[in-house]
């Protein structure tokens, strides 16, 4: 009989349980150390795999013996190759692991300059072209190659033709559709307002003809879409990628530019130069920046000056992935109520409640160029007049111009008293040259001494005054700062107030639905961080700060960085948990398999009955206890559907889209309380669309239109309160109660295990005891992919609220079909009725119908959810049959004697493989993160005093100046 190792009972195998690595032990610790402490385990666990997986490769393919059969067992090579393609997913999965952070704002906002300051390079995205910069989306991630050449690299996707083409068509629509405006204009308001919105809808499209195609809008005019893609110099590029890499970030820059601003380039090698950033769909740019570290990608998207198609597409479709979104907004514009809404369209908000992601750990508003201050107009304000600490600062900063103006005179004088010696030792010394008598000349000499010490003493005076006067400048300098500081503080106190208040409002409908275990995350407020991008890079450059932002600190990017790292937290966190607890399990599997002390302890027995007949009754024991317990869960989660037994109240949604459809007659469609209505044209223009978007650019601002998801939008918001609280927060909390049921099945199945193994092979109980522990980490693997499977039910129907806009656009087609035929006069108001009647007669039809549309595609998420458990299970039995393959494949003796060579050449790659093991062990038990000091939240927070600057200057003189404190303003 063999012998047992020393460590194989029962009772040793459970007391001698390894410390906890770091990764394991960590999680009481503050979110941020333990945040690091993960990633950098995940990052060790996937180094040493990538080493392990090129030294079992390099020895397969210098070991041709052990292709054959008998040295192919004795390696357990199926085993090892199944480790390496197990490894390689991994791999593969952590890189291409996204936490995308969208990023929006309107043209002029600073949103690009933002952008820039976070990644750390000033000119990496040109912000030169207010319309190119706004209407290109670009993405912006971690460059995981290392080689110098590929530093900053860059891929631009070109729109496909059909893209073009459809915007094409729709520009010759909209052309007819202005002349046809031209001929009936009747000079009126209303008419010449139309006929500016016509013009601006069909500028993008003439501005594109005129960049990219080099046609003036009179030849356009005369041209068909066919015409227009004749040009093989443009049509080449379509549906192409292009690829840019350098060394420097400025290089890059330069390569880019034509996709992303107006620059001209020569794109084919037989074309001509033209502006190419009408025809991009998006700009992806690796660069190796912190912000984008362990995936977090940063999406710039475009604003509303887009209307290209395929770019909203592209901008649509990272909108339902976004783990956060950041909304640019200036400082001077901010405050107003309508600009958050205007970026985040109302259907986009409901999307991001049903999402779970509208809060402040989801969503945060970026307070851009705050340095852009008015001093005079901040100062008359009321907080201004009634902040002491202000109004104490103004008051010394006139003293100390006075005291300012004192130096200036006192210079100023001693200037002309320095003058004066020195008109006075000239006099001297010409007297001097010109007098013969020698005691006279004594005299002379002597004066000419006590002149030069009186210059030289006057001298000293000037440059002390010259001094203290620098030190006055300096100090006032400083007040100045201090006062701005305070000015500026003061309006974002204000724009806190005031978007806090308007945020409130609209998260109240799920904030009072929510858990208590929620009312952290849903407490009515928002995330605010006010950011000067020039501070910033002032602050950082040789030149002078900011007046008002004496360091980096308070430019608001450092707490601009950290917020988008700690809102990213919970996405990563729950990432290397999975990985890690994979590449626990992995490593598990090969240590197990080098295992030096089996070699000498092997068991002879029939492994092929051992692997056939002894386990698979086992494994199909813990397979069926978790699809009972699967079955239970899947029963608890459909209680929870939030559409199950549900009934919409269809009355009130046929009525308020009654009042919808009404209000597709003004100009706002959102505001209940305006009068303008809006032109035939623009109506017209909105039909033509189907209902889909459109976008006036008439005033000012751009309005956009979108019917369809208006009336979508009153189906959502009568079940996005119960969406939000089912998929989000019930569902998931789900898990808790599962996590003691899989613990309770995970211990009855080790009992199974050991008592069958017991019963019929009691010599292997001693091996499988010792491995024992390492079943489970699987367990935990379990847990957590079960736990990733009720989360997802939530992600997976993120695409929902879309489909429905479809589906409910597919009922107004005929009508907008029919409606569109109506010309002449009266035909406006022959429209408008059309599609009032079909509201009122169609509206209870076309509601039930998206309701259980919707429900049915909810309720077939659901049935998703039995396969993914099942899975798991299969996962479960396949990873317990891995570790169990490698230890029987180290215990048990093979029948082939002649196998010699065969064993030392595996000893010898065991032994190269625990090296490795034993190295990876140890940077796992012992954290550097763990042991580092996390960066304090209070260093990187937007300072809320202002630190002034110290001064060494001595203001003792032999003057008749006055004698100042410069220290008398300072604060701490």
């Amino acid at each position: 009989m063999a012998s047992a190792p020393t460590t194989a009972t029962g009772a040793m195998a459970e007391s001698q349980e390894p410390s906890p690595f770091a990764w394991c032990s960590c999680e009481n610790s503050e979110e941020e150390r333990r945040i690091r402490v993960k990633e950098e385990a995940l990052e060790v666990g996937l180094r040493h795999c990538k080493d392990l997986i090129s030294k079992f490769e390099t020895f397969f393919l210098h070991n041709a013996d052990s292709n054959n059969k008998s040295s192919s067992t004795i390696l357990g090579r199926e085993a090892l190759e199944k480790w390496i393609q197990d490894c390689k997913h991994l791999i593969d999965t952590h890189k291409e692991f996204r936490v995308l952070v969208g990023v929006a704002g309107p043209t002029g906002s600073g949103k690009t300059s933002a952008l820039n300051a976070l990644l750390g390079f000033p000119e990496l995205l040109p912000t030169s072209n207010q319309e190119a910069a706004t209407a290109v989306p670009c993405k912006v991630a971690y460059n995981d190659d290392d080689r110098h050449a590929m530093k900053f690299r860059a891929c631009v996707t070109f729109r496909k033709l059909a893209g073009l083409r459809r915007q094409l068509d729709q520009f010759f629509e909209d052309l007819k559709r202005r002349d046809e405006l031209l001929e009936a204009d009747t000079g009126s308001p209303e008419d010449f307002e139309a006929l500016r919105d016509a013009n601006a809808s069909l500028k993008p499209t003439f501005e594109m003809a005129r960049t990219v195609f080099g046609l003036e809008e009179c030849e356009v005019s005369k041209m068909t879409t066919e015409d227009l893609l004749s040009d093989e110099g443009v049509t080449k590029l379509l549906g192409t990628k292009k690829k840019y890499h350098s060394p420097n970030a400025d290089q890059l820059s330069e390569q880019i530019k034509p996709y992303m601003d107006s620059t001209t380039a020569r794109h084919t090698k037989s074309g001509s130069e033209f502006a190419a950033w009408p025809l991009i769909d998006e700009v992806e740019i690796l660069v190796k920046s912190d912000i984008l570290r362990n995936g977090v990608v940063l999406v710039d998207l475009p604003g509303l000056a887009d209307s290209v198609e395929s770019r909203a597409a592209v901008a649509e479709a990272y909108f339902s992935k976004l783990v956060a979104t950041l909304i640019v907004s200036p400082a001077r514009r901010a405050a107003d109520d309508s600009t958050s809404v205007r970026l985040m369209s109302e259907h986009q908000e409901l999307r991001m409640k049903m999402d779970g992601k509208f809060h402040k750990r989801s969503y945060c508003i970026v307070v851009s160029q705050m340095d852009q201050i008015d001093r005079r107009s901040a100062l008359r304000t009321r907080e201004a007049k009634s902040n002491p600490n202000l109004q104490q600062l103004l008051e010394e900063e006139e003293e100390l111009k006075s005291k300012k103006q004192q130096k200036s005179e006192e210079l100023k004088n001693a200037r002309k008293q320095l003058a004066k010696l020195h008109k006075a030792s000239q006099s001297v010394t010409s007297k001097a040259k010109k007098s013969k008598m020698p005691s006279k000349g004594v005299s002379k000499i002597k004066s000419q001494g006590r002149n030069k010490a009186k210059i030289k003493a006057q001298q000293a005076t000037i440059a002390t005054i010259e001094q203290q006067a620098e030190a006055l400048e300096k100090q006032l300098n400083d007040i100045r700062g201090h006062i701005i500081f305070l000015c500026v503080k003061d309006r974002n106190k204000f724009l806190d107030g005031r978007i806090q208040q308007d945020f409130e409002r609209r998260q109240a409908v799920i904030a009072s639905n929510s858990n208590d275990s929620f009312k952290d995350t849903y407490d009515g407020r928002v995330s605010i961080c006010p950011i000067s991008a020039k501070a910033f890079w002032q602050s950082v450059g040789d030149e002078e700060p900011v007046v008002g932002f004496p360091n980096r600190s308070y430019s608001g990017i450092p707490n601009l960085l950290q917020w988008i790292r700690t809102a990213t937290i919970q996405e990563r966190e729950s990432h290397a948990n999975s990985l890690l607890r994979e590449l626990h399990h992995h490593f598990n599997v090969i240590q197990t398999w080098s295992k030096e002390e089996w070699g000498h302890s092997r068991l002879h027995v029939d492994r092929k009955w051992v692997e056939e007949e002894l386990f698979p009754p086992i494994y199909d024991m813990l397979e069926q206890s978790l699809k009972k317990h699967w079955s239970q869960l899947k029963a608890n989660a459909n209680k929870l559907s939030p559409l199950k037994d549900q009934k919409v109240p269809i009355d009130s949604c046929v009525k308020e889209c009654r009042d919808v459809v009404r209000n597709w007659s003004y100009k706002d469609t959102g505001d209940n309380a305006g009068t303008a209505k809006i032109h035939w044209i623009t109506y017209q223009a909105n039909i033509q669309r189907k209902g889909g978007k459109f976008i006036s650019r008439s005033g000012e601002d751009p309005i956009e239109y979108n019917w369809m998801e208006d009336i979508s939008n009153v189906l959502l918001k009568t079940i996005v309160a119960d969406w939000n609280k089912a998929l989000n927060h019930d569902i998931p909390k789900l898990a808790q109660p599962a996590h003691g049921i899989i613990d309770s099945i995970w211990t009855e199945f080790l009992k199974g295990l050991r008592m069958a193994v017991d019963d019929a092979l009691p010599d292997l109980l001693p091996f499988l005891e010792d491995v024992m522990p390492n079943l489970g980490a699987i367990k935990e693997q379990v847990k957590d992919k079960m736990r990733r499977a009720l989360k997802n039910i939530s992600k997976d129907a993120s695409d929902v609220p879309a489909d429905m806009v479809n589906s409910i656009q597919k009922k107004w087609l005929k009508t907008f079909s029919e409606s569109i035929k109506k010309k002449g006069k009266g035909s406006f108001k022959e429209r408008q009725a059309m599609i009032a009647d079909f509201a009122q007669s169609s509206g209870r039809k076309m509601f039930n119908a998206a309701f259980y549309s919707i429900r049915k595609q909810l309720s077939e998420n659901f049935e998703q959810l039995p396969s993914v458990l099942e899975g798991i299970s299969k996962f479960a039995v396949q990873a317990v049959q891995d570790l169990i393959t490698v230890l029987l494949n180290n215990v048990i003796l093979s029948s082939d004697l002649n196998v010699e060579d065969a064993f030392k050449e595996k000893f010898r790659l065991q032994r190269n493989v625990r090296q490795v093991l034993i190295q990876w062990d140890l940077e796992w038990r012992v954290s550097k993160a763990a042991s580092s000091n996390v960066s304090n939240d209070d260093n990187l927070a937007l300072p809320d005093e202002y630190r002034s600057m110290e001064y060494d200057f001595d203001f003792d003189s032999d003057s008749d100046s006055d004698e100042m404190d410069l220290d008398e303003t300072s604060t701490e």
